[in-house]
Order: C-alpha cells, then structure tokens, then sequence
C-alpha cells in the first residue's frame, strides 16, 4: 500500500534541494517566495510528463499502428507523472489526509455520475 504521508515528505526533501540549486522565474505573491517560485513550473513540469506517458502509451495515436513502448517505460514515465503531483500537494500545503479526503469525495461523486448517466 502507498504511503502517502512518506511520499510527500520524500517529494519536500526532493524539492529542497532543486530549490538550492536552481533560481526560479516566476513568482506568486499568494505563496512564501520558497514555495511560489517554483509553482508554475512545476505545474508545466507535470503538463510535460503526462504528455510524454501520453506519447510513449501512444493512446491518442489512432493513426499509427506501432504499439505502446515497454511497461518499464511507461512506469518510468508515470512516476515523473507522480513526483509533480506530490510536488504541487506539498507547495499547496496539501496534508496526507486531505488528499485522502478528496479523493474519497470525488470518488464518491464520479460513482453516482456514473450511475445517473453523466
């Protein structure tokens, strides 16, 4: 079972040592400067990530017939994916147990929007 709580703290750690090195561009008044500077970035980071797991599974290539590259790939891609996530839960100041919570929510939501047909 994922350990959510371990995972984040991982995430911070991660991120407190790309913040030593690097010097980010943007700026987001509504955060402390050590967590905005990296927002946005981080949010492209993880638009970028998906979009090479979208490539690499080839799933919106309906034109092509070569198949998805190899799992090991694909997971390689999807834990890029995850690192980001956990990177932005951690720079919104996101809790384990929130993210928990929400996700049961939602997830309570899209089964009825599912059984009403949305």
């Amino acid at each position: 079972m994922i350990n959510l709580e371990e995972l984040l703290m991982m995430q911070r750690d991660l991120d407190i040592e790309i913040l030593k090195k690097y010097n980010s561009r943007s700026c987001m008044s509504r955060f402390p400067k050590e967590q905005a500077d990296f927002l946005t970035e981080r949010m492209l980071a993880m638009i970028v990530e998906v979009s090479e797991l979208a490539n690499a599974s080839r799933c919106f290539k309906y034109w092509s017939m070569k198949p998805a590259e190899p799992k090991e790939r694909l997971l390689d891609e999807y834990a890029d994916c995850l690192h980001f996530l956990l990177s932005l839960g951690n720079t919104l100041d996101f809790t384990p147990q929130e993210i928990q919570d929400a996700y049961f929510k939602k997830y309570s939501e899209n089964l009825v929007r599912q059984m009403e047909g949305y």
